[in-house]
C-alpha cells in the first residue's frame, strides 16, 4: 500500500494471483445461469451500518484506511505534503490524530491492523536502514494514550495481506515469522498488549495464520493435491484434497476451487475444507480482491476480469452470500478493496475527489 514498494511474503501462485486481482480492483462475479440474479446491496440489506471517510485528510494529504473501529472511526497512513514522511492517523468525527510519524526515506510499512478492544489497534510497523537491512516492530495505540512498541524486532514476519496476519487473542499478539536457516520452519510469537512476556514457539515447516487457532501450508496443492491445516494449539491436523481440475485456496472453513477445464478457468466453487457442501459461485473470468477465503465464513468476495465491464475509474464489486446462495452488487466503480476485522471497504473516485465506503459484514442479516 505504500508507493509501490511494500515487499509481501506471498504464499505460493494462489496468493499472487490474488494480489494481481486486487492490484486490478476488479468487479462482480459472473455466476452460472441456475443461480438467483444479483441483487443491490441496499434492497438485501437495508439494516447494514454503512460508513464514508474522505480519501484527503483536512491538510490535503491522501488518507488510506488500514482498519475501521466503527462507522464513523478508522486508523490509516498518509504521507505529508512535502514527502518526506509517512504518518499513521487516526481518523474520527473528532478529527485526525496522528499515532506515529516515519522518514519516508526508509521506506516505512504499517500493516496487519487488528482492533484490541478499547478502541486500541495494533499493528506491525516496518523500516529500512541505511544497509537495506528491514526490521519489524509490533505497536499498539488509539484509544486515548499514546502509542507504544510491544516488540522492537518481531522477526521475517509473515505478510500475506490476510485479515489474520496479526490476531489479538486473550490480551495477546499473535503472529507469524519465517524460521531461520533450512529445513523451513515458522515460528509462533506472540506478546502481551501489556507489553513484555514474548513468547517464540517453533514449528517444522511452513505455515500462515487462516483464522484462529488454524494455520494454513504454505504449499500449493493443485490438480488432486492436499491443502493441510493445523491447530496451533492441539497441533491436531485437517486436510483439504483438491479435485484433479481444482486449483485451490483455504482458509480455516472454507476452500475455494478454480475449477480449470483445457488450462483456463471454468469456473469457481466453494467446498468446505471436510469436502462437503460443494458449490458453484461465480463462473470464469473473476478475481479476488482479498486474500482471505469466505469472509466471517459467509462471504465470498468476487469481481469480474470480463473486459467488457472494465470501467475508466474503478470496476463493480460484489459479495457471494453463502447462507443465501445469492450473489449481491456492492459497488459500481471500486477501484482498492480491502476487508478485516469483520468490515468491508472500497475506495471509489480519483485524485482529490477520492473517497472510502465501508459495510459492517457482521450487521448482515
Amino acid at each position: 500500500m505504500l508507493d509501490g514498494r511494500r515487499e509481501v511474503r506471498w504464499t505460493g501462485l494462489v496468493a499472487a494471483l490474488v494480489a494481481g486481482a486486487w492490484l486490478l480492483s476488479l468487479p462482480p462475479a459472473a455466476v452460472d445461469e441456475a443461480r438467483p440474479a444479483a441483487r443491490g446491496f441496499a434492497s438485501a440489506w437495508p439494516e447494514a451500518i454503512r460508513g464514508t471517510v474522505s480519501g484527503s485528510l483536512p491538510d490535503g494529504a491522501e488518507y488510506t484506511p488500514g482498519l475501521f473501529l466503527d462507522a464513523g472511526s478508522s486508523v490509516g497512513q498518509a504521507v505529508t505534503a512535502d514527502g518526506a514522511s509517512v504518518r499513521l492517523v487516526s481518523v474520527s468525527v473528532g478529527g485526525v490524530r496522528e499515532l506515529r510519524r516515519l522518514p519516508a526515506v526508509s521506506a516505512p510499512q504499517y500493516f496487519g491492523f487488528v482492533a484490541g478492544g478499547g478502541g486500541r489497534v495494533a499493528w506491525a510497523e516496518s523500516v529500512e536502514d541505511a544497509a537495506g537491512k528491514r526490521t519489524t516492530a509490533m505497536w499498539v495505540g488509539g484509544g486515548d494514550g499514546p502509542a507504544r512498541r510491544l516488540v522492537a524486532d518481531a522477526g521475517d514476519v509473515k505478510q500475506t495481506d490476510s485479515a489474520h496476519d496479526l490476531t489479538i487473542v486473550d490480551g495477546r499478539l499473535h503472529w507469524t515469522a519465517v524460521g531461520p536457516g533450512e529445513p523451513s520452519s515458522t515460528q509462533l510469537r506472540s506478546v502481551s498488549l501489556g507489553g513484555g512476556d514474548e513468547r517464540v514457539e517453533s514449528v517444522a515447516g511452513s505455515w500462515s495464520p487462516v483464522g484462529w487457532p488454524w494455520l494454513l501450508d504454505d504449499t500449493d496443492a493443485v490438480g488432486g493435491g492436499r491443502v493441510l491445516l493445523m491447530d496451533r494449539l492441539t497441533g491436531s491436523r485437517r486436510e483439504f484434497t483438491a479435485g484433479p481440475a481444482d486449483f485451490p485456496a483455504c482458509g480455516a472453513t472454507w476452500c475455494r476451487a478454480i475449477v480449470l477445464s483445457d488450462g483456463a478457468s471454468d469456473g469457481v466453487d466453494l467446498v468446505r475444507v471436510d469436502g462437503t457442501q460443494r458449490r458453484r459461485v461465480a463462473g470464469p473470468d473473476v478475481g479476488f480482491p482479498v486474500t482471505d477465503v469466505a469472509v466471517l465464513d459467509r462471504f465470498e468476495l468476487l469481481t469480474s476480469l470480463d473486459p467488457a465491464t472494465r470501467a475508466a475509474q474503478g470496476r463493480p464489486l460484489s459479495v457471494y452470500d453463502l447462507t443465501r446462495d445469492q450473489t449481491v452488487s456492492v459497488a459500481a466503480d471500486a477501484v482498492s478493496v480491502v476487508s478485516r476485522g469483520g468490515w468491508l471497504w472500497w475506495s471509489s473516485g480519483f485524485e482529490n475527489r477520492l473517497s472510502w465506503s465501508a459495510v459492517d459484514l457482521r450487521t448482515l442479516s
